[in-house]
């Protein structure tokens, strides 16, 4: 097991219902990867570098999780079935 950041950024314009169900969502297939949310950041709406979606503003949202490095791809092709999030960027964090 390794320590690794997980940054999203999800569409701002959401209902906070719909961002709860694809963060829910997200948090479930943690789970079922048996990967453990050491810690979970919302950092909210903010101004992006550049327009995703005809969008200047994403909703970030940064998680530190404890998983095995072999998990990035199968939780990235979950991760792009969910079109509410926009980026998604996966790092190793050294310890």
């Amino acid at each position: 097991m390794a320590n690794y950041e997980l940054m999203l950024i999800v569409n701002p314009t959401l209902s906070e219902e719909d961002r709860t169900s694809s963060i829910e969502n997200l948090k479930a297939l943690f789970e079922k990867n048996e990967v453990k949310v050491e810690k979970e950041d919302v950092w909210g709406d903010k101004k992006m570098a550049y327009k995703i979606n005809k969008s200047d503003r994403g909703f970030y949202i940064l998680y530190n999780l404890d998983m095995d490095g072999k998990l990035i791809k199968e939780l990235s092709k979950s991760i792009n079935l969910d079109r509410n999030i926009w980026r998604y960027m996966f790092s190793k964090q050294e310890a």
